[in-house]
């Protein structure tokens, strides 16, 4: 769960309960396709979104994508997004890794670690379940493939619901 002094934070910003809306301090160019320079999730209201924290030297980040593009495919856009931050300063190495990957996921570029503060990251991968209302419900850290039944089960339930 996220901390208090981040849910102060978060309110502060005005999202009535939404997560933030945090400029990331990426560099000024252009963004690929799947990608922004701001990690910005009021454009998902009413979704259940997964936001999950990655970087290219991680191993368990590697294993995750895949399993995420499953879900994408399983949920639909309709009630589902997933929205990854990549965790490095440098976008070199994050752009080869999502090649290698073949991922078409939306990444953020958290070049200055904003996103990850105000998320309270301290682990890779981390990945966050926001309910429909905005509302933070499961929070992991790591992949762990043989858990993908626990997590697909949390991400049904917040779907299912209405």
């Amino acid at each position: 769960m996220i901390k208090c002094k981040t849910w102060i934070r978060i309110a502060a910003l005005g999202l009535a309960g939404l997560a933030p809306v945090l400029a990331t301090g990426a560099r000024a160019e252009p963004a690929s396709a799947n990608s922004d320079l701001r990690l910005d999730l009021a454009k998902y209201r009413g979704k259940v979104v997964m936001l999950d924290f990655w970087a290219s030297w991680c191993a368990p980040c590697k294993q995750a994508f895949p399993y995420m593009a499953t879900l994408t495919r399983r949920y639909g856009p309709r009630d589902f997004a997933v929205v990854t931050v990549n965790a490095e300063r440098q976008r070199a190495p994050g752009e080869a890794f999502l090649r290698q990957v073949k991922s078409t996921l939306p990444v953020v570029w958290d070049a200055d670690a904003s996103a990850v503060k105000t998320w309270q990251v301290n682990e890779l991968p981390a990945t966050i379940l926001i309910d429909r209302k905005g509302k933070v419900r499961f929070r992991h850290t790591g992949f762990f493939p043989d858990k993908t039944p626990e997590y697909t089960a949390q991400v049904d339930a917040l779907v299912k619901e209405h």
